[in-house]
């Protein structure tokens, strides 16, 4: 038998041992002489090289890997070597097609005689594992990041409702010094009997319907005795295999954000208060001013028509255009209001845009020949017959831009054009029209740094004190606000010195023209000296103050009338049930009862009857509430003070002779 060197690994492996255990180990093996040459590679290690087994015997590293690495794998193969220890690494192998990381155990072989006589080598893939364990360690870094330093109450428990961890910030709003001491603990424990069984029910709950509560408003009671409102969400807590196993929660301070929005919500109703009183105070301010105005307004209307001579005459006049400019002024303060409020409603309705256009034209043109401008209107022949539109806010809107354009024109035009906007074939549709109205002037202009703010309210491009031009500032306010209502926008272009066209864009459903008429042209006014009333009326006036009981009596009798007056509400409800009044004018605001309750009563005597006697409100307010108010007490119109005689007349006349579905004015 042949002695075997000291040098010399031990006898090779038998191959039906190599076969059996150590190919199929789920390893790298390698063993290496002392001189770094390969004297066994398993079947795993030679398949991950590309090589029959055969073939790598009697190679080295420095045959197989690039330089660096096989450098490195010659280094810690001396280290074992001479150090005659076992070590253990994770290295990159480049080896193949991509790197991966691997862990190597590199052992020292010895002979019988406890010589080393090579080194075995014994490796496997690792990447995935570490990989594995790297996410673990990164989200465990993150839980820790959201656990330690985030202000929200965070907690989780199990399916008894006990923690098993919670939050920095929780643990401290529970008076403990760590987290850990949490653990195994309940709601109970901190808190409040109600609030502590509220919690475990919701969690109960929870547990039993998987059913989240998210964002759940609490109010909370501290250990401490502190007190907080919680924004609460809880959720259940499930395994790998989905099933509960507890819930978790989080909870946020909101005290603050429920102070700031108890905060708001009081500057809400403090705003809302303000504006009811403001409403109610220009609506009391409206009544107040309209009370004298209406004798002022009536009794200079009856001197002008009672052919005085040409002195008095304009003497009377001039009384008249100055009452008719405060009741100007006060219409611009209600409609501001309104707007402001956001009382005031579109009411559209068919009618002809054209004969709007035109009719305000007729309207205003007094006022243009009274300064020699010429006032014209070019309207576009293609223009639909009908749409549908508030006519009554369109006519505002023109009266107000016409209006001001001759208000700073002292010579020269001005003139309205009406006109579709053509779209392209793609935006096209014959149930919609785009139609622009402009209104140009060659009056003073307006200079360009005040372009942007004349649609402001109480804003004016002259506000010099010795403006030639008067108003409240409030016109082009009103009318930017009505187009905005309407779904325009108004713009203005100007030049100081050559005028200013002010132009808005409407769309408008059109209307088939079939079984409509047209509502939109101007009203045409009613000359009262000319047409009486049809036949003479007998009419109860329901007035408590004796001034207008006199302009009220005066316009009647001038129109025909046989007029009997009540004092208040009480007297015209008596009066009314003893004599044969074909109407009653009926003031809202009066002693011992008011007008609304008087009629109500009178309403409520011919229930089960067939009579009706028409009764007409006649009010010092002029808020679009208290028109409805008047209708829904049971009266059939309303006329606001100051009273005029054409209005008076036009709706006697439609009251009674006209169209009943009509009936207000």
């Amino acid at each position: 038998m042949t002695e075997q060197s000291d040098d010399e690994l031990p006898p090779g492996i038998p191959d039906w041992l190599r076969v059996s255990f150590i190919d199929e180990l789920p390893f790298y093996v390698v063993l290496k002489d002392l001189h770094g040459k390969f004297t066994y590679v398993n079947k795993r290690l030679a398949n991950r090289l590309g090589l029959p087994a055969d073939e790598l015997v009697g190679k080295t590293d420095f045959d197989l890997f690039p330089h660096d690495l096989a450098q490195k794998y010659h280094d810690d193969d001396r280290r074992v070597l001479q150090s005659g220890q076992t070590i253990t690494e994770i290295e990159d192998n480049d080896a193949g097609s991509e790197s991966r990381l691997v862990k190597v155990r590199k052992s020292p072989i010895r002979n019988p005689q406890g010589n080393i006589v090579g080194i075995e080598a014994i490796f496997w893939d690792v990447t995935d594992h570490q990989m594995a364990e790297a996410q673990l360690v990164q989200e465990r870094f993150l839980l820790h990041m959201i656990l330690n330093n985030l202000p929200d109450f965070i907690y989780f428990k199990d399916l008894d409702s006990r923690f098993l961890r919670v939050s920095r910030a929780h643990a401290y709003r529970l008076g403990l010094a760590t987290p850990s001491d949490a653990i195994g603990t309940r709601d109970n424990d901190y808190f409040p009997q109600a609030y502590a069984e509220a919690a475990r029910d919701d969690e109960l709950k929870l547990i039993r319907t998987g059913q989240n509560i998210l964002g759940r408003e609490e109010h909370a009671v501290w250990p401490d005795g502190s007190e907080t409102w919680v924004a609460t969400t809880k959720l259940p807590l499930r395994d790998e295999n989905g099933q509960i196993v507890g819930t978790f929660g989080i909870s946020r301070d909101i005290s603050e954000l429920k102070s700031t929005a108890e905060s708001l919500e009081r500057a809400k109703q403090a705003a809302e208060a303000a504006s009811r009183a403001k409403s109610e105070f220009v609506a009391n301010l409206s009544h107040e001013i309209r009370t004298p105005m209406n004798a002022i307004i009536g009794m200079a209307e009856l001197l002008v028509r009672a052919g005085l001579d040409d002195l008095r005459t304009q003497q009377a006049k001039t009384i008249l255009e100055s009452g008719e400019s405060l009741l100007s002024l006060l219409n611009d303060i209600l409609d501001f209001s309104r707007i402001e409020s956001g009382r005031i409603e579109l009411d559209p309705t068919p009618g002809d845009v054209a004969e709007c256009a035109r009719g305000t034209i007729r309207m205003l043109s007094v006022r243009a020949d009274e300064k020699a401008i010429r006032l014209h209107c070019e309207v576009a022949p293609n223009l639909p017959k009908l749409v549908l539109a508030d006519f009554v806010r369109l006519r505002q809107v023109l009266v107000n831009l016409i209006g001001n354009a001759l208000k700073f024109t002292s010579q020269g035009q001005v003139m309205l054009s009406v006109e579709p906007v053509e779209r392209d074939e793609s935006h096209r549709d014959d149930h919609q029209v785009s139609i622009r109205f402009a209104v140009s002037d060659t009056g003073i202009g307006i200079p360009s740094d005040k372009l942007d703010v004349i649609f402001e309210e109480f804003e004016q491009a002259d506000k010099s004190t010795t403006r030639r031009f008067g108003g409240t500032g409030l016109g082009l306010a009103i009318t930017a606000r009505l187009v905005r209502l309407m779904g325009g926008q108004i713009d203005v272009q100007s030049e100081v010195g050559q005028g200013s066209t002010f132009s808005f864009t409407l769309n408008f459903p059109v209307v088939d023209s079939t079984g409509n008429e047209p509502s939109g042209q101007a009203p045409s006014a009613t000359s009262t000296q000319a047409a009486k009333s049809r036949n003479p009326l007998r009419i109860l006036l329901a007035e408590d103050g004796v001034t207008n009981q006199k302009v009220a009596t005066m316009m009647l009798a001038d129109l025909g009338h046989d007029v009997s007056v009540a004092m208040d509400g009480r007297e015209a409800v008596e009066l009314s049930a003893g004599d044969a009044f074909d109407l009653i004018l009926m003031d809202v605001e009066m002693p011992e009862m008011d007008g609304l309750e008087a009629t109500r009563l009178i309403r409520e005597r011919e229930r089960g009857t067939s009579t009706h006697l028409p009764i007409i409100a006649m009010t010092a307010h002029a808020m679009a509430t208290d028109e409805q108010r008047c209708l829904d007490a049971g009266m059939d119109a309303y006329i606001a003070k100051p009273i005029r005689q054409d209005t008076v007349f036009e709706t006697i006349e439609r009251l009674l002779y006209g169209d009943s579905s009509d009936r207000t004015h």
